[in-house]
């Protein structure tokens, strides 16, 4: 494993030296960061996008998959189908802390569910935008590692287009999928669909998913604009569960839960409208609607428990942008309110319970340009937020972030920038009101983080960053597995925690036909205090790192490969980091593509060396540990046309 690590440090040099005078694609300008539209170089974060050339070329299947390659993001897929992901930042291992958007929309739910990624096709996908770093002001809860604003596609002033996708995969998937785009001076539109089916890679596995979404937008005026964004997701799947080492050792692809199975409907909507008010700036006004269905069948024992969950979240946003020169000077100020109201009916083999949250945030931001070379910038936002249980009571919270952060543009395309930020993430649905039927007397998260980092490109061919930072957690939401009255588990705050790390990436174009790009990342997160101070936090791998490549030849063929590593972690409860670490894991993947006209053919290998490895793994009642293993070697192959 170090030869693999110096081996890619040495790739990573020598591309520093040799490509560093010609030109590399990169959007430069991004949204997630200010709520506004930015230069990505003015921003004082580790700010990376993922752009839609960068997408076609890449091996990834889903959102997940595309992530894998971004630095300082660890992402786990329990079951290989998507099912049960989680996506963190900066040394957080449960999905909640950093906020998941599509095209600023959160999908973060109020329990302990998380984001669903279903519901996230990668064929609907423009652009993502990761943004490193507390962004609480701007978002609120869920927001103290850091953003992901996941923008989707739109339709264009064209002709109508028709581009149709069939897909053949290991265990005996499939998937097909269409989309329509056009559009004129005054209306654009563009119609997805999407059916998946697959077997799984192992015994109860199985998945199988439809999606329908649409996006329109209208130009009613010079001054006035419309869009209407609306989708359904519909899906069954089989839950396979965990494996002790010795089940793992005698077939890996067994389950030992052949009856546990879950289905979603979802369904959505998100209207946005756009006022110019001429020297007042811009008015954006925005609603947005969804609901979530879920059905789940659990057997212990012999005896199956059903848990029916119907949530519904209606949202209010509204932004006003300013954007002002005085004199030499720049000024950018956002502000803006947020409302949300989620409402989630439980139906359980143990009894009926309905929940709901309500959070108000209202946010200020202003980027302030003293010179072309220095623009400092200053948030605050102010939440209120009640959770309630018709039956058990309520609880309040009122919290507030902010941020301070300052940018020196030393060179074209390169920054330096240093930053402080206080943000906070609220306990979830199922912290606060637990199954004994009490309220559990929880803390919101607090965090002061400090970061400073260099973006610096090449000449026009290479860029490189890196950023290092450090963040103190006061009152960090933990479930204790042997916590509680009786030692059975409980959820904590604890007293303290702190993380720090450092992320590196390096993008480069070799020539108009060649791509590079590598990510370095260390991380290291540890209680502070308590019982287990000075212990590693668990599922946090101190050490990962990627790299990739593509390379066009012939003019019509594509081929693309990329590997990532993730270093050795504490297993899912092992507090006392009393158990050996699950082990290291390399993966690398391929893509080759030949295009021809409007019709492109494609083959790939997910997993080439068959790595046999685990995402996830857990200590559990008496200390018997479980793994979740992730899919050998595999295979897929596809055309796709446009019309």
């Amino acid at each position: 494993m170090k030869k693999i690590v110096s081996a890619a440090c040495m790739a990573l040099l020598l591309v520093s030296q040799v490509w560093a005078e010609e030109k590399i694609n990169i959007d430069e300008i991004v949204v997630t960061a200010t709520r506004a539209d930015e230069e990505i170089y003015k921003i004082s974060s580790n700010v990376t996008v993922i752009t839609q050339d960068e997408i076609k070329k890449s091996t990834a299947a889903t959102v997940q998959d595309l992530l894998r390659n971004e630095e300082g993001l660890i992402i786990r897929d329990l079951y290989g189908t998507g099912t049960k992901s989680t996506v963190d930042m900066r040394g957080f291992a449960r999905g909640l802390n950093t906020v998941i958007m599509i095209d600023g929309r959160r999908l973060n739910e109020i329990d302990l569910s998380g984001v669903d990624w279903n519901t996230i096709a990668l064929e609907n996908v423009e652009r993502i935008e990761v943004v490193r770093g507390s962004q609480s002001v701007l978002y609120g809860d869920n927001a103290m590692a850091g953003a992901i604003n996941i923008i989707t596609k739109k339709g264009y002033k064209q002709a109508l287009t028709l581009v149709l996708d069939a897909r053949a995969e290991s265990y005996r998937g499939q998937t097909e999928s269409g989309t329509v785009t056009g559009g004129n001076d005054w209306v654009s539109y563009f119609v997805f669909t999407k059916y998946h089916d697959t077997s799984g890679y192992r015994a109860n596995s199985h998945f199988k998913s439809n999606d329908l979404g649409t996006k329109l937008s209208f130009r009613l005026n010079d001054h006035l604009t419309f869009d209407v964004a609306a989708g359904y997701h519909k899906d069954k799947q089989g839950l396979p569960g965990g494996l002790t080492e010795s089940e793992l050792a005698a077939d890996r692809r067994q389950s030992t839960k052949p009856d546990d199975r879950v289905s979603y409907n979802q369904r959505y909507i998100d209207t946005k409208a756009n006022f110019g008010l001429g020297t007042w700036g811009d008015l954006e006004i925005g609603y947005s609607y969804d609901n979530r269905e879920y059905d789940s069948t659990l057997v212990f024992f012999g005896t199956s428990y059903n848990t029916k969950r119907d949530t519904a979240t209606s949202g209010l946003r509204a932004k006003l942008t300013i954007d002002k020169k005085y004199g030499t000077m720049r000024n950018l100020l956002v502000a803006g309110v947020d409302y949300s109201d989620s409402a989630v009916a439980n139906k359980t083999s143990f009894g009926n319970s309905d929940l709901s949250k309500t959070d108000t945030g209202f946010y200020l931001q202003d980027e302030f340009f003293i010179s072309p070379q220095f623009s400092l910038s200053l948030g605050y936002r102010y939440a209120d937020a009640k959770f309630e249980d018709q039956v058990i009571g309520t609880q309040k919270f009122r919290e507030n972030a902010a941020k301070a952060g300052l940018t020196y543009n030393y060179a074209d395309r390169s920054k330096l920038f240093i930053n402080y930020a206080k943000g906070y993430r609220l306990p979830t649905t199922d912290e606060i009101f637990d199954f004994s039927g009490v309220i559990t007397t929880l803390k919101p998260e607090r965090s002061d983080t400090y970061e400073a980092g260099v973006v610096h490109s090449f000449g026009k061919r290479l860029q490189a960053r890196l950023t290092a930072y450090t963040m103190d957690v006061k009152d960090e939401l933990f479930y204790n597995p042997t916590g509680g009255a009786f030692g059975f588990g409980a959820n904590e705050n604890l007293a303290k925690t702190r993380h720090y790390g450092v992320e590196t990436g390096v993008t480069a174009s070799v020539n108009d036909d060649i791509a590079v790009f590598g990510t370095l990342g260390y991380s290291d997160a540890k209680f502070k205090a308590g019982p287990y101070d000075g212990n590693h936090i668990q599922l946090v791998p101190q050490y990962t790192a990627s790299l990739g490549a593509d390379y066009k030849f012939l003019k019509s063929f594509l081929l693309a490969a990329n590997l990532t590593w993730n270093g050795k972690k504490y297993l899912d409860n092992d507090v006392l980091n009393a158990y050996d670490k699950m082990d290291s894991s390399v993966v690398v993947n391929a893509k080759l593509s030949y295009t021809c006209k409007n019709l492109t053919a494609y083959v790939g290998i997910n997993n080439l060396f068959n790595e046999k490895f685990s995402e996830y793994g857990i200590v559990g009642f008496g200390g018997n540990k479980n793994f979740y293993p992730a899919p050998e070697r595999n295979f897929y192959g596809g055309l796709r046309i446009a019309l």
